[in-house]
Parts: C-alpha cells; structure tokens; sequence
C-alpha cells in the first residue's frame, strides 16, 4: 500500500471512532487551545459540515443538502471545541444518529458521520502543519492511534470511496504528524513510517532469521547478503530487524527517489551520530569509501561479540551505479570488527558489491519454509476481526489456496487480501476461489483489465496515460507536477481519480517541502508489468523526458528546437 494505504485507512477510521482517547493528547488539548484556537476549530468544523453532506448527500436535492447541512450547524456544540479532539469520531456520529430532524431525509447516517469525522480531522491536521491556529497538534497531540484497526472501518471504507484520492492524502499528512510528534531525536533515518507499516502485518520467517544469525556469528565482521525475487518480503523482513533489534538502516527505493550515495552517507551517519555520540561535523564530509570507514571506525570502537553494529541495507540493487567504480553506496571493502551489514538485493548478474568477507542467503519462493510462512500470513491476516472470509470457505481452506496460487509471493497475497476486504474480488465477481489469477503477474492482468473495465470510455485513455506516465517519474511528484509532465487531457481531476482507484498501487507521503503529498508507484513488480503490457512505457518516458529538457532550456533562456513528441 501503497505499502498500507488501505491499513491505514483502517487505522485512521479507527482511531477516529475510538472509545477511549489518548490521556496525554486530551489534557494537551485542554492546555493548548485558547480563543483563537477554539474558532478556528469551529471554521473547520462548519467547512467540514458542508463538505460532509456534499460527500454523503448524492441522494439528495441541492435544497435538501442546504437544510441538512443547517439542521448539522445547529447541532454544532454537541462536536465540542476542540479540546478533546481525539473523541471527535464519538461525538460526531452521537450528534448525526440523536438528531430527529434529520429522520425527514433519504440519508445514510453512518456514511453522513463517517465523512463529517473524516473533513474535520482533515481540517485539523492541515490547519496543524500549515502553522495555523491549531499548530500545537502537530507538536503535542499524540497520533499513534492512527496504526490501529477497527473491524467497522472495512464498511466505512466503501461508504467513503469517493474520497479515496484525498483520504490518501489527509494519511500521507497523519504519517507527517505522527513523525513530528515523536521529535527530532526519534528517528534520524526518515523511515520511521515505513518500518512501523512494513513490519505491524509480520509473521514467520523464524528460519530464516535463526540463518542470519548463524551467518553474522560465523564472521568477525563482514555481509549478509540477502537475495529473492521482487515482491517475496525482503524488505518487511528487514523492516522488522530494524523494528525488533534497532539495526542502524538505510532502504533504497527508485519509486520514492532514495537511490544516491549521498542520501545513504548523510542518513547512516546521522544515526551513527546520534547513537554513538559522535561529531557532527562527520556529517559534512564529502561522501566516500574512505570517509564512511572512519566513521564506521569510531563508531565500532565500543562494538563487541555482545553488541555488534550492524546496518540493514534495503534494495541494494536500486542503489545507483558508482560513477567511478567500487561498491555501490561506496560502501567499504573491509569492515571494522565486529561491524556488520545485513543487505537485500535482487539477484543481479552484475558484481556490484566486491568485499572481504560476505556470506549470501537465498529467499527461495519455490521453498517449504517460504509457502509455510506465507499461509501463516494469510491465516493471521484472515483472523483479524472484521476480514472478510468470502466464498463460504475457512481461513484455513482460503490460506491454502491463496498460497497455491501465490507461486511463493508475499505480495500478491497481500494484493489479494486487499481486493477482497474492498469487494473487488467477491463471490459475485469470482465464483470460486480456485479461479483467482495464478501468480503475481496473472494478478495484475487481471486487476488491471477490472480497472480498465470501470473507467469511463471517453476517459480510459487520459487515467491509463496518467497512471504510465506516473510509473517512469524518477521520484516522488505532487499531483500538480504529475500533471504537468502527462500529455493534453491529462488534469488534476483525472490525476484524484487515478489515486483513488489504484491507491494500493502507490505510495503517498506528505512533503513538508511542498505543502501536499507526494506519489509514486509502489513496487517496481508493478512498472515491470506496465513496461511489458499493452504499450508499455517508452514513449512515456521519451515524453517526461522532452518536457523536463523543455523546462530546462526555457530556464535557460534558450528554445527547443525540437517539438517534445507523444505518439
């Protein structure tokens, strides 16, 4: 979900409708919120009434949403001022099921209070980050709740679909706030989020782990090197050290743009600062192969058999190519004692990684360990109050199958499980569960003709243009430079309706940056099946590229001579 965005949405419902709020954030609020506090709360509130009846309301007259939208307002002190912000969900939906006047409309009263929750903490958090009124949120309210799930959440989903594409985006700016609350000193890397979302679901892997563990203590100081196919695990695997042992970590990704030595240096050193009581001025140094091994020195200078340093390294393999030779991240040939690296990495063909000492370990997807490991996943997942069990069989019957069909790939159960909480694989949809698509490749196939399937004819062509032409971005893109870098026809709408609908195919996260989220595409597995389905992704990519050489002679004050072409 994106790597959770639908968990997370499970978590931000429940958190909203939780029974009990968090002690610290409710007397927080209480001591925060002056009058100018308490009125801008009350403008959020009365915009997100509006909003909330125009999301819930499609039954309803244009005179008949203003009526219920004035009855809401009059009701308003029933939501509070703020002050116990975390109970909002409670209050909310007390006010929309007690208030009789409203027995007078054709109206959905869980979905009215479900999207009125949902605008006033999108107002909040926005108004949070933006250094608004409601600023001391962003550095006190406590929203680890967000990571919870609430079995009423998977109705509440389907109810609130229309807003998908920007519930994605009120997430991505949850995340931010959770990171911001926790302060600057709890997680020096960035991945904070992603360790938290990429470990919660983990199971298994007990074997495999116990061989890393035989391979670091077989070497003084050196590799593991850890290899398998895209989408076997590799990288919760490794979210899940780092979350259980606290590994200083790095994770690579060229979907959110995390490819370059520099990042990888700057984070790694930062941790290490952090940790070992180091100079910063260690954090300005020109990144190489010699200066990470003096900083790797000084801090393995306390290391011992007992207390190892390691560093988990995700995705080696989408790390860039060193331009002058060497290891990639310019990591060292030679590590200090007792220093360890723990990386994952595709099988590559190519010698990218040339060390002393280096032990490998292979994720076979073919394996019994693996397709044990991956029906302990779906049972849990399926024994999680509020999953669906579909097709009148038990979660035992349904794990069997889905790990037959998996062809060993965590991920595509993953996809899978997600379809069916949503409904989009449902018994009207697939009689029998034995006919679900055979491997990760024959899922997309098919998800991707289901999507095509629902798109409007007239518009088919701009989503499938804006979604390619997402996939060949280099890093993560507002939607407003999305659109920018997509041919004629492609607007920011279309760019909202292609987020809502392949949510689960992106990720998201807020920039403080730019003010907004940020997207990309999730897994590389799904640009490689793009780049092989239908017309693939060349002519896209010579697009994003012509408009970027564009935009750079414009600012150069020079002319393009060439037209950029889109076939």
């Amino acid at each position: 979900m994106i790597f959770g965005s639908l968990d997370l949405l499970d978590a931000l419902l429940g958190w909203l409708t939780a029974k009990s709020g968090d002690a610290l954030a409710r007397s927080t609020g209480r001591r925060i919120l002056g009058g100018g506090q308490e009125r801008a709360f009350r403008r959020i509130v009365n915009s997100a009434i509006e909003k909330a009846v125009d999301t819930a309301g499609e039954g309803l007259t244009t005179g008949q949403r203003k009526e219920v939208a004035k009855i809401i307002r009059e009701h308003r002190a029933e939501i509070g001022d703020g002050t116990d912000f975390l109970e909002v969900g409670d209050l909310v939906h007390a006010l929309i099921d007690t208030t009789t006047e409203l027995d007078a409309f054709p109206l959905d009263r869980s979905q009215l209070a479900d999207a009125l929750t949902f605008w006033i903490t999108d107002g909040v958090a926005r108004d949070a980050m933006a250094g608004g009124e409601l600023a001391p949120f962003a550095a006190y309210a406590h929203f680890s709740r967000i990571f919870e799930l609430s079995a009423r959440s998977v109705a509440a989903l389907t109810r609130l679909e229309p807003m998908l594409g920007r519930i994605d985006e009120t997430l991505a700016l949850l995340r931010a706030i959770e990171e911001h609350a926790r302060g600057p000193g709890h997680s020096p890397s960035g991945f904070g989020t992603l360790i938290a979302e990429r470990s919660r679901h983990f199971v298994g892997r007990t074997q495999f782990i116990t061989r890393i563990d035989h391979a670091l203590a077989g070497l003084d100081s050196g590799y593991v090197i850890i290899t398998g196919e895209p989408g076997i695990g590799k990288t919760s695997l490794l979210a899940y050290l780092v979350a259980q042992r606290g590994y200083i970590h790095h994770f690579n990704s060229r979907s959110e743009g995390t490819t370059s030595p520099v990042e990888f240096y700057v984070g790694v050193c930062a941790q290490l600062v952090a940790r070992h009581g180091l100079s910063h001025a260690l954090l300005t140094e020109t990144p190489s192969s010699a200066h990470l091994s003096r900083v790797l020195r000084l801090a393995a200078a306390s290391a011992d058999e007992e207390n190892p340093l390691v560093i988990a390294i995700d995705a080696l393999d989408e790390a860039e190519d060193p331009e002058h030779g060497g290891n990639r991240l310019h990591l060292p040939r030679v590590l200090p004692p007792h220093t360890y690296v723990i990386a994952t990495s595709r099988e590559l063909a190519d010698d990218f990684l040339v060390v002393d000492h280096r032990h490998d370990l292979h994720l076979a997807d073919d394996s019994a360990e693996n397709l044990h490991d991956i029906a302990q996943y779906v049972r849990a997942r399926l024994s999680t109050p509020g999953e669906p069990v579909p097709w009148q069989t038990t979660p035992a019957e349904l794990a069997e199958i889905l790990t037959l069909h998996s062809e060993g790939n965590f991920l595509y159960v993953v996809h899978v499980l997600d379809d069916i909480r949503t409904g989009k694989l449902s018994p009207e949809a697939l009689g029998d569960p034995r006919n679900l698509p055979i491997g990760l490749r024959a899922y997309y196939r098919m998800h991707w003709q289901v999507m095509k399937d629902r798109w409007p004819s007239t518009l088919a062509g701009h989503y499938e243009t804006a979604l390619r032409c997402l996939a060949v971005m280099r890093e993560p893109v507002p939607i407003g430079s999305w659109t920018n870098f997509t041919p004629d026809g492609v607007d920011e709408t279309i760019a909202r309706h292609v987020v809502g609908e392949w949510r689960q195919f992106l990720n998201v996260r807020w920039s403080a940056e730019h003010q907004e989220p940020l997207y990309s595409v999730y897994h590389s597995t799904f640009v490689d099946f793009l780049r092989e389905e239908g017309p693939g992704l060349s002519r896209y990519e010579r697009h994003v590229y012509q408009v970027q050489r564009s935009m750079i002679l414009e600012l150069l004050g020079e002319t393009d001579p060439v037209p950029p072409p889109y076939p």
